[in-house]
């Protein structure tokens, strides 16, 4: 039997079986094996449809809510830094300002559009600004019961519209489904660049802010512990001047946690006071992670300044998860070169995801254990 044979017989007989199937017994659709999965099984997919309800995979609208006890000096729809200044406030302002934010934006930045035709999907622009009082912030809050609440408390020398475009970047990158709530203090420094230039004048007038800042965002922490939803904060820099002061105060009188994760980033903080308040920290967090790099040429300016240890450095703490960067940490990445600004890009913000998700440490990825007597607990692997 030849080869063309072989072939034509197979044709018949595909043939008679399509005919068959025209009569009154159809053929029975052939069902998709049912594999055992624990990995993509049935019930993760269900939790993971449930809470990734907005994939973020397409240019979006996002909405930042601020709370600020920066000085009005103009037009607050603008939501930018003719809208609030440097200087203190002895009242908080808040509102909601709405950025498109562009799918082709690189991880950790935020490139302002240019001009009104820009590409959308390239750079962010500014949608829309709604002014709040205080009772309209939390009925805003208390109608996303259900949500998680992002709270996030920028470092030293960053004005009111990069913090705004930053808080925009974080939550679109981590895919935050619930509120975002930019707690933004009098940082930045004047406009020239003699004065940008005098970096320990700045300091000295950002920190000075962060301390008169610390009774505002312990009353406003206040009412957040009150709503009686889970809360995560997200802390950079001196920023953590502003923090753990407050918490550590508004603990004194807490008898519950009202916050998921305390996530600090680069804490321009005393290793001492730090050791002192993390007792208080316990008390208000479901648990304590801190981010530090041996290779932040800022917080090793601030150790030489302010004569002592700073935790952005790494020092092992007892009731925190104490994770070194700097194998992935470069200094030339940062703003101005300084290894300051990890938090914001792709390793650090996959970490964060991990962690909002309540993973375990040392069941993430990319994380390591370190080695005994370390002044850190892990290594988050380049």
């Amino acid at each position: 039997m030849n080869r063309v044979t072989v072939v034509l017989q197979a044709l018949l007989a595909v043939t008679a079986l399509s005919l068959a199937g025209c009569g009154h017994a159809p053929v029975k659709p052939i069902e998709p094996l049912k594999v055992p999965r624990f990995y993509g099984s049935d019930s993760l997919q269900k939790d993971l449809g449930a809470l990734f309800k907005q994939p973020y995979s397409d240019t979006q609208a996002m909405d930042i809510i601020y709370v600020t006890n920066r000085n009005a000096t103009g037009d607050a729809t603008e939501c930018d830094d003719s809208s609030f200044g440097i200087n203190p406030s002895d009242k908080l302002s808040y509102g909601v300002c709405t950025f498109n934010v562009p799918k082709r934006h690189h991880i950790g930045g935020f490139e302002f559009a240019p001009n009104p035709r820009a590409d959308p999907h390239q750079y962010y622009r500014l949608l829309n600004h709604v002014p709040l009082d205080e009772a309209g912030l939390f009925h805003l809050l208390r109608q996303k019961q259900g949500s998680d609440i992002l709270v996030f408390i920028h470092g030293f020398n960053v004005k009111f519209q990069e913090a705004l475009l930053r808080a925009a970047q974080i939550a679109y990158d981590l895919k935050f489904q619930g509120p975002v709530v930019l707690f933004s203090w009098p940082a930045g420094t004047e406009e020239g660049l003699l004065n940008s230039a005098m970096v320990t004048r700045t300091y000295q007038n950002n920190y000075s802010n962060a301390i008169k800042t610390v009774p505002q965002a312990q009353a406003f922490f206040k009412q957040l512990s009150d709503l009686n939803q889970t809360v995560h904060m997200m802390v950079h820099s001196m920023g953590h001047q502003v923090t753990l002061r407050a918490l550590s105060q508004l603990a004194q009188s807490s008898d519950r946690p009202f916050i998921g994760e305390l996530i600090l980033n680069a804490p321009d903080f005393p290793l001492k006071d730090f050791q002192r308040v993390v007792p208080m920290l316990m008390k208000v967090a479901g648990r304590v992670t801190v981010y530090c790099s041996y290779n932040d040429n800022a917080i090793a300016a601030s150790e030489s300044y302010n004569k002592n240890r700073r935790m952005g450095a790494c020092e092992h703490v007892a009731g925190t998860d104490m994770i070194n960067v700097g194998e992935i940490d470069a200094p030339t990445l940062g703003v101005g070169g300084l290894g300051h600004s990890y938090y914001s890009s792709r390793p650090i913000l996959t970490d964060i995801f991990q962690v909002l998700l309540g993973i375990p440490t040392e069941k993430r990825l990319f994380i390591r254990k370190s080695e005994p007597n370390s002044t850190e607990d892990y290594y988050l692997r380049p």
